[in-house]
């Protein structure tokens, strides 16, 4: 509003010392000399006055008006309860006092001002800390730091190792790193980051090396793993003594976990990795069968993710159910679309595990042997690349800034797309469709919402089914791959609402597109989540 002589502006200003503070109340002072003094001006027009202002009230407006002004703020709220220290405030010093500095943490994280609009969106909101949260606790962990530096200070170094021990648990393993906090905040902050750097800064050097290990010989641990897995499923239903008990502050023993479990513990050792609830599926075992063909006409390039070559038939499933992979090459099939898996798929991964978990280096390799193959198989960006698991889609199409300078070159002629927009904007227009009499819900996943799919996801439902609902409760699963596994209660709390909405009814069909979100939401409802892939399937008969 320049024109009208009213000017914004805005100050980058810190308030975490004494000296910062002095500086910008000798600021407030010289402006205020200049603009209500020296030229007779409004200091505040079309805002509120607020506490900044308050000391300046009777210099803009002059005694006689701001007396009139208390006195009527005396009459109507005489015990001072409404916005006590707004506008009428007999402190000088008003608009310096109580300033709350903000130290830095990170740079993920430090424009944040607290606002705490990122809160409706966390899925461990009722659990542990909102995103809002971690950020305070790490700016006072940060900020009782400095003061330990100093000399003169009271600060005690066991009340620093206390916040960073509870925070563990509070802020780093109950963060679900889904990054649904960045779409609800006004700049863009996605905490997970955050999470992500304090978890790498809590790896030891083994671990590390471990991990990138495991990166660099992923298909042969892909391999034994799934024969761990399909090792434990044998002997699952056979009596055992041996129970596993969670070791976290708020975990309850989980007396329903069978061999299968020591399995999986087995195989974690092996592998330093966490491993999912397998006991919600049955192994699809790693036998893609390669349509790799130099006769055949190539159109796109499927890449079953490693989780669904683990994990592709749901176990409550007959065991002539088709696989994830084989259910999505039998729909294309119909729709007479050519797709072909490469010989190599096993043993290639999106390299999300390692990220999530802080494991740089190892990411680092994995996205970098997945690029050079993705690169191979769609001869130099050629075929776009078709990927099942919306949370692997998410993961490759946000890596750029991971990349080396010639990764990016090639990343850049790559196309990925997922099977949601496959399927609605590939495969639907050429299938005959007949829905299934059944009405069914949907749980449109984190990555499908950040990549803007779910709309698509329930079109495909519409199309497919009687009928289609999406949850007013809908919200991150928080199973986060292996954070269900470990921390069952957060996928307890994360899920309480849209589960009970869910359970009000019985639905012929339930459905997403990430298995891992598909076992989270099978556990809370106790009803069997499928890839939408199945529902296309069963409509396109």
């Amino acid at each position: 509003h320049a024109k009208d002589g009213n000017l914004h502006f805005l100050i980058a200003q810190s308030f975490n010392t004494d000296s910062d503070v002095n500086r910008f109340a000798a600021f407030m002072n010289d402006l205020v000399q200049v603009v209500s003094v020296k030229y007779d001006g409004a200091l505040k027009a079309e805002h509120g006055t607020g506490r900044n202002m308050a000391p300046f009230v009777a210099t803009e407006w002059g005694e006689v008006a701001y007396a009139i002004m208390r006195d009527l703020k005396a009459l109507l709220d005489p015990d001072n309860m409404l916005n006590p220290g707004v506008i009428i405030n007999p402190d000088p010093q008003a608009h310096i006092t109580h300033v709350k500095g903000m130290a830095k943490v990170s740079p993920e994280v430090d424009k944040c001002i607290e606002c705490g609009f990122c809160e409706s969106k966390c899925p461990s909101r009722n659990l542990t800390l909102t995103p809002r949260q971690r950020i305070v606790v790490q700016r006072e962990i940060a900020h009782l730091q400095t003061l330990e530096s100093d000399a003169h200070s009271a600060t005690s170094p066991e009340l620093i190792a206390s916040l960073n021990a509870d925070f563990e648990y509070s802020g780093v393993d109950t963060c679900a790193v889904d990054g649904l906090c960045a779409t609800a905040c006004p700049v863009g902050i996605n905490t997970g980051e955050l999470t992500k750097r304090l978890r790498t800064q809590g790896l030891s050097k083994r671990s590390e090396l471990n991990a990138l290990w495991v990166a660099e010989h992923f298909k042969s641990v892909e391999q034994a793993v799934g024969l761990a897995v399909r090792a434990g499923h044998l002997l699952e239903n056979l009596p055992t003594p041996f129970r596993y008990k969670g070791n976290s502050p708020q975990k309850e023993t989980h007396e329903n976990l069978s061999f299968l479990s020591l399995a999986t513990k087995v195989a974690e050792k092996i592998t330093g990795l966490t491993l999912p609830k397998w006991n919600a599926y049955i192994p699809y075992p790693s036998r893609i069968h390669s349509s790799d063909s130099k006769t055949a006409e190539k159109q796109f390039i499927y890449f079953p993710s490693c989780i669904s070559r683990q994990l592709g038939i749901p176990k409550s499933s007959n065991h002539d159910s088709l696989s994830l992979a084989d259910t999505f090459m039998a729909i294309a099939k119909r729709a007479s679309v050519m797709l072909t898996i490469p010989a190599g798929a096993i043993g290639t991964c999106c390299g999300m595990p390692f990220s999530s978990k802080g494991y740089d280096a190892a990411y680092q390799a994995t996205i970098h042997q997945s690029i050079e193959k993705f690169w191979e198989w769609s001869e130099h960006g050629k075929y776009a690349i078709i990927i099942d698991t919306t949370s692997c889609t998410h993961s490759l199409r946000t890596c750029l800034n991971s990349l080396s300078n010639t990764d990016k070159d090639i990343y850049r002629q790559l196309t990925f797309l997922d099977g949601i927009e496959f399927i609605h904007d590939v495969l639907l227009p050429r299938l005959t469709i007949n829905p299934v009499p059944t009405d069914v819900i949907l749980h449109p996943n984190c990555s499908a919402r950040k990549l803007g799919l779910d709309f698509k996801m329930t079109a495909i439902a519409k199309r497919c089914a009687r009928s289609a609902a999406v949850p007013l409760e809908l919200d991150c699963c928080a199973f986060a791959g292996d954070r269900g596994f470990l921390f069952p209660e957060l996928t307890a709390s994360a899920t309480k609402k849209e589960s009970a909405e869910v359970n009000l009814h019985n639905y012929g069909g339930y459905y997403s597109s990430n298995i891992t979100c598909e076992i989270g939401m099978s556990v809370a409802t106790d009803k069997e989540y499928r890839s939408i892939v199945y529902l296309v399937e069963q409509a396109s008969r």
